[in-house]
């Protein structure tokens, strides 16, 4: 996987994962659609190859 993919993803996850902070502290119907679009652009984003998702992931905190 290149930097550039890398990069990609991680930047994509972490758009979700706001998006479902968001829903989780305030939930209603309008931040859970944003959760399901932010959701389906990403399960796009992985079938049309524009993004790779690593087939492992290690994080350091």
């Amino acid at each position: 996987m290149s930097k550039v993919s890398r990069y990609a993803w991680r930047d994509q996850q972490a758009v979700l994962n706001e998006r479902m902070k968001g829903f989780l502290q305030n939930p209603g119907n309008e931040q859970l659609e944003a959760v399901l679009a932010e959701m389906r652009a990403y399960a796009d984003a992985a079938r049309s190859g524009a993004i790779e998702i690593p087939q492992q992931f290690t994080t350091y905190n």
